[in-house]
Order: structure tokens, then sequence, then C-alpha cells
């Protein structure tokens, strides 16, 4: 007889089994039924841990950012310099998109694909826990020692090509999205000339004496 799954080892089973049926039948099929089918539970079983569809999609939002949290954290390890923070949030979003393996391998760039696009699509307000780690991660980004604009530049373009190679919009080549992703990495780094803000373009510019019009200037 097998030993009994921990609570732990039976919530990952539930919210992996969630993300499958979203990705195989899309998020319209989503009920606690098939979920429950698909991590060969008993419905009571899955109620047990998730009495709602929406309790459901916060767990999958949860261990979407705790998975992100987890692999930026991993990316910075061996980098020092300027720029750490925004290149590991771009090395841990811009990963080649996996084809569905099956059940041991469930790759983890359409697993967060799908909590995302599931708690969008039923209920915008689930969105908040997310919303505000986006919050934080701007932080970051601002702190980042690379000038808060070129950072932010850098995080939109990383954040509009993962959601359009999610939502099946525009997936680019292998040769694409690698050099891509190198240029990212690039601007994380050729930070040479450092970003001036426009008030203080504006206060040199205005402290800067202006010659008087003489006959021989025209």
């Amino acid at each position: 007889m097998g030993r009994r799954k921990t609570t732990a080892q039976t919530i990952d089973l539930i919210l992996t089994a969630a993300e499958r049926v979203v990705l195989r039948h899309s998020v319209t099929r989503l009920t606690l039924d098939a979920v429950a089918r698909e991590a060969n539970l008993s419905k009571g079983g899955l109620l047990y841990h998730f009495a709602t569809k929406e309790a459901l999609i916060q767990a999958m939002l949860e261990r979407l950012i705790q998975y992100y949290e987890r692999e930026i954290a991993q990316q910075q390890q061996d980098d020092a310099a300027p720029g750490r923070w925004t290149r590991a949030y771009v090395r841990t979003t811009i990963k080649p998109r996996l084809s569905y393996p099956g059940e041991a391998d469930f790759p983890k760039s359409k697993e967060v694909g799908a909590a995302l696009i599931t708690a969008a699509a039923t209920n915008p307000n689930l969105l908040e826990p997310l919303r505000e780690r986006f919050r934080v991660w701007q932080q970051a980004i601002e702190r980042d020692g690379i000038g808060s604009t070129r950072a932010t530049v850098v995080r939109l373009a990383v954040d509009g090509l993962w959601l359009a190679d999610v939502l099946g919009i525009w997936t680019p080549s292998d040769t694409l999205r690698n050099q891509v992703l190198q240029e990212l990495l690039r601007l994380t780094r050729d930070v040479a000339q450092d970003e001036v803000p426009p008030t203080t373009e504006k206060r040199a510019c205005a402290s800067t004496p202006h010659r008087s019009r003489r006959a021989d200037d025209v």
C-alpha cells in the first residue's frame, strides 16, 4: 500500500491538474468536477482543500507569484552588477515556450500563463495579489541602479512578449527570441549615459545666460 500524500502534495496535485484543464480545454472548462477528474480525486477530496472555484484560482495565482520570485532570486545568485534584478526578471520571463510534455514535466512557463489567464477571465478582482506583487517588482526595477526609465522600458518589453506568447497572439522563432533576450540584457548593462530627469534639464537650461543680440549676430 503506497504512502498517503501530504496536504501540500495534494494541493500541488490539484493546482497542476487545474492548470492542465485550462491548457487542454480552455478556461471555460475549468470546473471543480473537471479538476477532480484530472487529479484522480473524489469531488469531496477536492472540496476539502478548495471549497470554491475562486479559492482554487487564488491558490493558482499564489503559486504563480511564489514561482516567479523563486526564479528571480535564483537568477541573481551569480550577478552582483547594477541591473541584476532587471536581468533576472528578463531571464525568468523570456524562456523558450515549451510544448506540453505530459504528466511528469509540466512546464512552469505554461503554468504561470494558465493561472493568470484563468483569473483574468473569470474574476478580475482575484488579480489583486498579483497587482500588488507587480508594484513591488516595479519598485525593485526602479532601484536597480540602471535608471528607472531604462529598466521600466526593458520590463514592459518583456511583459509584452510574454503576454503575446501565452495568449497565442504571436510567438517568435527561437532565433529571434534569443536575439531579443540578448538585446534586452545588453540594455541592462549599457548604461554609460545616465538618465537626466526632464526637470533637471529644464533647470539647467533656465540657468544658462542668454547672449544679448548684437548687430554682428544678424
